[in-house]
């Protein structure tokens, strides 16, 4: 059935996945000619005023937005195997293995990245992490574990009414 918790958390990871795209994820802070400089680097490039320049992230980051949408993908899709609850739980343990690897990625190889980058060009930055969205991708990976578990409650409750027909 669509309206049991499990549902509910895969909607909840797709929320999640929408606001990861609105909040950047960290700042740097180096020195720049003399001036200190703070650089914001999200999902998407930041939107910057005409005097400002831009010293990294031209583009957005391609792979961790589509890792992103991956997630969401995952989620939606398994949304919709309520009656195949098998299917559902690899779903959903797919959706786990790839906000794993969307964490190692962009922690350890694009931030890590961008400021040995930065501390190449510039100077060293100091690395302020925006804790919100940070946690972003913790609590998709809380949502996944809850939604698995819930799947599997359910699995487990029609099995045992099988057996007593």
């Amino acid at each position: 059935m669509i309206q049991r918790i499990q549902t509910l958390w895969l909607a909840f990871i797709i929320l999640i996945t929408i606001a990861t795209f609105f909040f950047p994820i960290v700042d740097f802070s180096f020195s720049f000619k003399s001036m200190n400089t703070i650089q914001q680097y999200g999902l998407m490039k930041p939107e910057s005023s005409p005097d400002s320049f831009q010293f990294i992230q031209t583009t957005p980051a391609w792979s961790l937005i589509f890792m992103q949408i991956g997630v969401a993908l995952i989620a939606l899709i398994a949304i919709f195997l309520y009656k195949n609850r098998q299917l559902q739980v690899k779903f959903v343990a797919s959706g786990l293995l790839l906000v794993t690897i969307y964490v190692a990625f962009l922690l350890f190889f694009k931030i890590d990245g961008l400021e040995k980058a930065i501390a190449g060009l510039y100077s060293t930055p100091v690395v302020n992490y925006n804790k919100i969205s940070i946690s972003f991708p913790v609590l998709q990976l809380l949502l996944f574990i809850l939604a698995q578990r819930a799947i599997r409650k359910d699995d487990r409750i029609v099995r045992s009414s099988d057996r007593l027909r």
